[in-house]
């Protein structure tokens, strides 16, 4: 192995100059992919430039290598800075899909493994081997959208009305008031705890079947805690208290907050605050929120995290898990609706059993919101709490302490701010993106050979 010369690659930064929309940031944000993933996806290509440049021989990406390759190359003059680093000019080459180019490109891959291997070591799947960060949580995509289930499911549900009423009547004309809201009561809550239960082994099950690679076991502390929250303010909370905790910022005494001239930032998350709080000097923090929660690098968390909940939810495992829950709950409905119909024809108060009714039904419809969020905001962040934290050392982490205790661990003088915004829910949680992407690229990548 050439250490020189990897070490150079090593040593390139894609960042440089820093940007608001720079590389990094804008490969995460236009393939909805966390930072950790994004990190390794950027290391993995200086692998492959390096076997490029090394090699005299055409050499072959994986399927997300070459979508990084892609992104480097509309950035000419990093990617040309680049190349005269590594001192050969990379060519990409793409696929014709022609039937003569397919040996070729089949030798380029397996040499590409054999090269790895003797410099690097074994490739890591999850960069290598699937083709995009999703294929990792071995989900396979559900045949039909919750919503096209939920239309068929209320559709049924109303058809069945008729049959249930002639089905229950005999039954419930023996049965009178008190006892049956009792015993209807009784029902809903041992049936809305067996389904707590049973929801919550099942997504552990699922999320155990996840590639122990797969990008969900190497989050960042801010991704989890926007995972957990659903709230990208607690993520620019999290950023601004580090820079008030080591003095870059101050909490004024009319709750005003400004930057102070001599600052120092550790990452691109508080580059971004110290820049926009030098344009704007000072100012309350709602106004500086909002402005900060539209930038991408913060924006990039929450497009992240919330691809990975909606392809979570289109999958078959979910689905089934979803369809099941839905069957349950409108089979309770089913049940009360039937009590009143049975009550209204046969002239009896059914006042109480339509108060219960109705509450079962707004009980239905956020139990059924709650189930498509719980994978995010309880099962991956319980499975960090008690499995995957312990095993590291955490001393002296401060985000990771965020993560595990949230508001408790801000600074005092930031808290009032926080607790403000809270209370009055000025900040927006709505996903950003920006830039723009390349409209010319090749379907997909062959492999490449140096001049």
């Amino acid at each position: 192995m050439n250490q020189e010369l990897w070490n150079k690659i090593l040593a390139f930064d894609f960042d440089n100059p820093p940007s608001e929309y720079g590389f990094s940031t804008r490969l995460s944000n236009e393939n909805f992919w966390p930072k950790e993933f994004t990190d390794q996806a950027i290391l993995e290509y200086k692998k492959f430039m390096y076997l490029a440049a090394t090699s005299d021989f055409m050499v072959s990406p994986s399927e997300i290598i070459d979508v990084v390759w892609h992104q480097h190359l509309i950035f000419t003059q990093s990617y040309q800075n680049f190349c005269d680093i590594i001192g050969k000019q990379i060519q990409h080459i793409p696929s014709t899909h022609n039937k003569e180019d397919l040996q070729k490109f089949r030798q380029a891959k397996e040499r590409t493994i054999k090269f790895y291997e003797r410099d690097f070591g074994k490739q890591p799947k999850n960069i290598w081997t699937f083709n995009d960060i999703f294929e990792s949580l071995n989900l396979e995509k559900a045949k039909f959208k919750l919503r096209t289930f939920i239309i068929f499911g209320i559709s049924t549900f109303i058809c069945l009305t008729v049959p249930a009423y002639f089905l229950l009547k005999p039954i419930y004309i023996h049965i009178d008031n008190p006892l049956f809201i009792f015993g209807f009561i009784a029902l809903t809550a041992l049936t809305l705890l067996t389904l707590e239960m049973y929801n919550r082994a099942k997504l552990k099950n699922i999320a155990s079947e996840f590639e122990p690679t797969s990008f969900v076991y190497n989050l960042q502390p801010f991704e989890l805690v926007y995972l957990k929250t659903q709230k990208l303010s607690n993520v620019v909370n999290g950023t601004v208290n580090e820079l008030i905790a080591n003095g870059t910022i101050k909490v004024n005494s009319d709750n005003t907050i400004e930057l102070v001239k001599s600052y120092t930032t550790n990452n691109n998350a508080q580059l971004q605050v110290t820049s926009v709080l030098s344009e704007v000097g000072r100012t309350s923090y709602p106004s500086l929120l909002i402005k900060l929660e539209a930038k991408p690098i913060f924006g990039t968390i929450a497009n992240s995290i919330n691809a990975f909940k909606k392809y979570f939810n289109k999958s078959k495992k979910f689905g089934r898990l979803f369809y099941t829950n839905f069957t349950v709950l409108a089979f309770l409905l089913l049940l009360a609706l039937t009590r009143i119909s049975t009550g209204v024809f046969r002239e009896k108060p059914v006042v109480q059993i339509v108060i219960a009714t109705i509450f079962l039904a707004v009980i239905t419809v956020v139990f059924l919101q709650r189930l498509t969020k719980q994978m995010a905001t309880t099962i991956i962040p319980n499975i960090y709490k008690n499995e995957i934290l312990p095993t590291q050392q955490l001393e002296n982490n401060w985000q990771w302490t965020y993560f595990l205790l949230g508001s408790a661990v801000l600074t005092t003088a930031f808290v009032p701010l926080v607790s403000y915004i809270d209370r009055n829910n000025s900040g927006s949680n709505s996903e950003t993106s920006s830039g723009s992407s390349c409209g010319s690229s090749c379907s997909s990548c062959g492999g490449c050979c140096g001049d």
